[in-house]
């Protein structure tokens, strides 16, 4: 927008300077003329002088302004269309910035660039292709995208000039950045993603390690990696190691491994350590790799590692769990044995020794005695058999969940001397963590029926719940309770424990009993 000002001051200087040019011509030449006076030839001259000095002067200003204006006007178009063409760039790369998803992004940028270049254009990457909507395919220059395996194609006629191609390139190169900066945050939330999914699925703390590490080294681009964590004597332990030489043994962190507890730091050249933290360091992080690729992913890393570190807590915590559940367990044993067993056992040496003194004197009344210490022994048997096999471990990798489930009910039930109704779907969305749940539930329903409930029928039903869910429902035909007063030990971990661990995974978990018609179970998890 300055080139009017420019020009009017350029205007403005000839006005000052041609007038006073044209005054010192007129002089000179009628000075010239001064000899001729009187001859016919001076009229000519001064007719020829003045009827051509004057039109061409005028031609002579009228064409530089005009040549001025001309040139002005096409900087201002260039100006323009410079204008334009960034504004092109900027859109590509902010519609792709907020794209979900990569066809998405290659959608926005062939509108784009089509804009830009005023032709039809289609875009090729990775098996996924958009085009403009009167793209003729046979009729297109194409041009390839710097570092990826993808390409930009333009129809060609007319044919393109110079400048345009010189600005396709351009436009090829900024769609190519783009494009690797959605797929790279497409890279990072499937990463995301999966080890979510890894966290949800996997409840052995070493098989989900080497499932979270192979994916951080995929993702990273890394050659080798592992997950050290600390022990109880501060010392770190290598837990998973891939293609890395570490210690076998543990080893007291000191030096840069020190350091590598608080904050990210480089072990060797090509060695990153990352601290596995939240409130307390737990462990490091290796990867190796090229120095900057890995300098360039460290934020994201350190997010993932925050991953490993949930999954280190929660994997400590359910260890906890299962330490106090198999305490609880140990305690319910005892008191069964107790309260049972051991009080049966006085019960028939009583009994025995009431036989033995009245044998002699009384013999009906002692073969009667007799008959009921068989008759408790007997169902003292029957008990012992069903708290075995209630503890008996199923090896639910080994034939798959629905399976155990079908096979623990069924045997259960023959050992318990009960009919079974059992209901399993084909197949159901589980993470191993949550089929472990909902088989502990099964096998504490199971128990509390037979043991408290005497029933003849128990119905076993499991229901999938969305794509990743599930209902499991225990319904008996027994004796029944009032829900507000169960009885004590309600099954191995009892009603508060079976629904504290339903509840732990995001489910719920409900009881329905009536004294004299049965109780139901019900546990729900969802994904």
């Amino acid at each position: 927008m300055e080139a009017a000002p420019s020009l009017y001051r350029l205007i403005r200087l000839y006005r000052l300077f041609l007038p006073a040019a044209i005054v010192l011509v007129v002089v000179l030449f009628e000075l010239s003329l001064k000899p001729y006076e009187g001859l016919p030839s001076a009229f000519w001259l001064r007719l020829g002088f003045y009827g051509l000095v004057g039109p061409l002067v005028t031609w002579m200003t009228l064409e530089w302004i005009a040549q001025q204006v001309q040139e002005r006007e096409e900087v201002q178009r260039a100006l323009e269309e410079a204008n334009r063409r960034l504004m092109a760039v900027g859109n590509i790369l902010r519609r792709a910035s907020v794209a979900d998803n990569l066809e998405q992004a290659l959608t926005a940028a062939v509108q784009e660039v089509a804009q830009a270049l005023r032709r039809e254009v289609a875009l090729t990457l990775e098996g996924v292709r958009a085009a403009s909507a009167g793209f003729v395919p046979g009729r297109a220059l194409r041009v390839a995208l710097p570092g990826l395996e993808g390409q930009l194609e333009v129809v060609a006629e007319p044919p393109l000039s110079k400048d345009e191609r010189s600005f396709l390139e351009v436009l090829a190169a900024e769609v190519a950045g783009a494009l690797e900066a959605v797929r790279s945050r497409s890279r990072d939330l499937l990463t995301l993603y999966e080890v979510d999914q890894a966290l949800r699925a996997e409840a052995n703390l070493e098989r989900l390690l080497e499932r979270l590490l192979d994916r951080i080294l995929d993702w990273a681009k890394a050659s080798g990696g592992s997950v050290l964590l600390l022990d109880e004597e501060h010392f770190l332990r290598p837990q998973v190691t891939r293609h890395l030489e570490l210690p076998l043994r543990a080893f007291l962190p000191q030096g840069l491994w020190k350091e590598a507890l608080e904050a990210p730091v480089f072990i060797e050249n090509d060695l990153l350590a990352v601290p596995l933290r939240e409130k307390d360091v737990v462990g490091v992080l290796l990867l190796r790799g090229e120095a900057e690729n890995l300098r360039q992913r460290l934020p994201f890393l350190r997010f993932l590692a925050a991953q490993v570190t949930l999954a280190v807590r929660n994997a400590q915590a359910y260890l906890r769990a299962e330490e106090l559940a198999l305490t609880e367990e140990r305690n319910r044993i005892a008191r069964e044995i107790h309260d049972g067993v051991a009080q049966a056992l006085a019960f028939m040496a009583l009994k025995l020794d009431l036989v033995e003194r009245i044998w002699p004197t009384d013999p009906k009344r002692a073969i009667e005695e007799l008959q009921q210490v068989k008759g408790t022994l007997r169902a003292q048997i029957r008990e012992v058999r069903r708290s075995i096999f209630a503890l008996r471990p199923i090896d639910l990798e080994r034939y798959g969940f629905l399976e155990s489930v079908r096979r623990y009910a069924q045997a259960f039930a023959e050992q318990a001397g009960f009919r079974l109704r059992l209901s399993l779907p084909e197949r159901v969305g589980l993470s191993q963590a949550s089929e472990l749940v909902l088989f502990r539930v099964l096998q504490e329903a199971l128990t509390n029926a037979a043991k408290h409930g005497r029933p003849t029928l128990v119905q076993v039903s499991l229901t999938p719940m969305g794509e990743r869910g599930g209902v499991l429902e225990i319904r008996d035909n027994g004796r029944g309770f009032q829900t507000d007063a169960a009885p004590e030990g309600m099954g191995g971990f009892g009603l508060t424990q079976m629904r504290e661990r339903v509840e732990a995974r995001g489910g719920r978990f409900y009881v329905e009993s009536v004294e004299g018609q049965g109780t139901l179970i019900r546990a729900e998890l969802p994904l």
